[in-house]
Formats: structure tokens, sequence, C-alpha cells
């Protein structure tokens, strides 16, 4: 069954225009260029899926996947297949957030208010995302990791790319019938783990209670919502002064819990400030303080034992476990891995870890 056949109607045609991002080369930012501009088109192309997704399989056997464009982005669909491989039901990934151009950090946004620097151009719609001038909507770009994940009762929730949150994503959220109920501000290349039983926001009716577990990487080094254009270095609306212009959420690196309906449980903030090696005779020595920020959790999906301890490998080259709370009860070096692949950290039934830096794959146990 093609995803293009259990996609439509629903999805633009093969032949239709799809809407992509305001380009600094051609529009130079701060965007969007007008209150009312369109954002450009290009042709959508066939309906397929991203290529790094796996599908989900529900304990009642139905499969999710996502799908995008050939050619574009952000016209995109969580798709729910029977186990015959007929169609269930299809839910739009696009036009979902209203949290984009001078929403305050109160409120839920991101952004600096317009007109000020990294924030959209002055008079810009509230909420709208400054790349296409349009509520913002999850993508599914193609060297992303992110895979749909069902949880106990059914949800489903799905890592989103978005550039205008500074290139955070949003963990989107499905009911198992489709309807789309939320997000929280971070969703990229990464899958979240279902942590079953341990939602202390649940109380005494703790039927079909659990967390989710993800990375939560605050980034810095890059503009709000756009790259810094070459032909305007020091344009303001893309600056990668994340710290200086937007103090309110500065450059941070989290492992944060979240219960079902995407509530802050806790987090657990990445330390780390210095690049550690491993020297041939088993020895560690450390460059200090090459990474003031802290180093970004360099993993897509993570490990939570049935004592509710999350277990997460960071580019700092440690592999962490994390108590229930947000504490750290232990973590052990591996090797640095700046830039690796965002790969899951496992667990063995006989709670051995597995986890990966550097192309290398480690087995931790006791």
């Amino acid at each position: 069954m093609s995803y293009s056949s259990l996609t439509s109607p629903d999805a633009p045609a093969a032949n239709a225009q799809c809407y992509r991002s305001f380009r600094a080369g051609v529009t130079p930012p701060p965007w969007p260029p007008t209150p009312d501009a369109a954002p450009p088109t290009i042709t959508c192309g066939l309906q397929r899926v991203g290529l790094n997704i796996s599908p989900a399989i529900a304990p009642d056997g139905t499969i999710y996947s996502v799908t995008r464009p050939n050619f574009a982005d952000r016209q995109n669909f969580l798709v729910a297949i029977n186990p015959d491989l007929t169609r269930k039901w299809v839910a739009s990934l696009k036009e979902r957030f209203n949290d984009g151009c001078n929403v305050p950090v109160s409120a839920g946004g991101t952004l600096p208010p317009n007109g000020s620097p990294n924030g959209c151009r002055t008079g810009s719609t509230t909420g709208v995302d400054p790349g296409i001038n349009l509520p913002g909507g999850g993508r599914v770009l193609d060297d992303s990791s992110s895979t749909p994940a069902v949880g106990p009762d059914g949800s489903v929730y799905y890592g989103a790319y978005t550039r205008y949150n500074w290139a955070q994503g949003h963990m989107m959220k499905f009911d198992k019938n489709g309807n789309y109920k939320g997000a929280y501000l971070f969703g990229w290349d990464e899958t979240p783990s279902i942590a079953v039983g341990q939602n202390t926001n649940c109380g005494i009716d703790n039927t079909n209670c659990y967390a989710l577990v993800i990375k939560d990487n605050h980034y810095g080094g890059l503009g709000a919502y756009c790259n810094n254009p070459t032909s305007d270095p020091n344009n303001p609306a893309c600056s990668p002064d994340r710290n200086g212009t937007q103090p309110q959420l500065p450059t941070e690196l989290f492992i944060t819990q979240l219960d079902q309906d995407l509530n802050v449980l806790w987090k657990f903030k990445s330390t780390q400030h210095d690049s550690c090696t491993r020297q041939p005779d088993g020895s560690i020595t450390c460059q200090p303080n090459t990474h003031p920020d802290g180093f970004e959790w360099c993993v897509n999906g993570h490990s939570v034992d049935t004592n509710g301890v999350v277990y997460a490998n960071s580019e700092d080259g440690f592999l962490y476990a994390i108590n229930q709370g947000g504490t750290l009860k232990k973590r052990i070096f591996q090797q640095l891995a700046l830039g690796a692949a965002y790969t899951p950290t496992s667990m063995g039934s006989d709670g051995k870890i597995y986890s990966q830096n550097k192309g290398i794959l480690f087995v931790v146990g006791n």
C-alpha cells in the first residue's frame, strides 16, 4: 500500500504547489517581509515516508508512520494504518502552533518581541511562524531520526522540526482517533521514551498513567528562526547570540520528563563544561571550560528501568543514570562525541545498557 494512497485525498497532489520558507538570499530577514506576505511555493511531489522514520505499532496492531511531500517538508501527516494495511485515519501536522512572532515567554513563546534582535519584523501578526507568515506546523526532515511513540492510552507522540523556535522543534500529541491535543516546545530529532507509572500528577487514579522522557536542548549559536545570512553577517534577526537576545530562554541543555499531557515533571541540566579524553593507559584528562553552556544531549531515545531511572548519553562522552526527580544517580565516561549520530540508549532484559558514542557501541552493566 503506497503512502500516496493512504493519505489521499487529504494530502496535496504530486503536481500541486506546497509552501516553503522565505529564503535569506532572496528575501532578507527580518521576516515575514510584510504583515500580509505569502510564502513562496515549490512543487510538492508524491507523499512519502520520512527517510529515517520507523513505524510504531500499538498493542491493537495499528501502525503509525509520518509522511511528507517528496520536495517539501511543511504539508505533512501522521498516518494510522490498520493491520491489513488499509487506512485508519490521517492527521495533518501543518498550521498547529500559534507560539511564533511576538508571543511572550510567559504565554509559551520563544521569540523576542517584534522589532528587536532575533524577533520578527515590526508589525508582524502575533503567533505566526516568521518563515511562512502562517501558524507554525510540524516539519518532517529527512535527516531527523524522530519516530512516533504510542502511550498506554493509545495517544501518539511525534517529535517534529520547527525552525522558528531556535530549531528546537515541537513534541506533538494526538489521541488514538487522530485529534491534535497539543505540543511541548522541543521535538527535534527525538523519539520520546514512555515511562509507565512515573507520572506523579496522576494521584490515586493511575489508570493508563505514564510519563514521557525527552532530551530538551535549548540550542545556541544560531539565529532564532533563520541562519546568519552570508550577505549580512551582522543581521540582528539571525544573531547567534541567544543568551544576549533572549536571556529569558538562554542556551541550556536538559533531559526533561513530561506527564502524558506534556506538562513538565522535572528537568536534569547538563553541567559538564570540560572536554575529556580517555588516554591509552585508561586515564581521563580534561580540557577545562570548553563548553560553558554544557554539552548537547546527543541521543534520540532513552531507557527507563522499572525503578524509573533514566539512562541517556551525551556529547560530553558520559552515559548518565538519572533518578526520578532529576538528580544524578551515576555517570560513566565513554568517549567525547561532538556532532555524533543521534542514536538511542537501549536496555537489555538483563539490565545491561547499550549506547553509542562516536560510532562505537558501549555495553554497561551494574
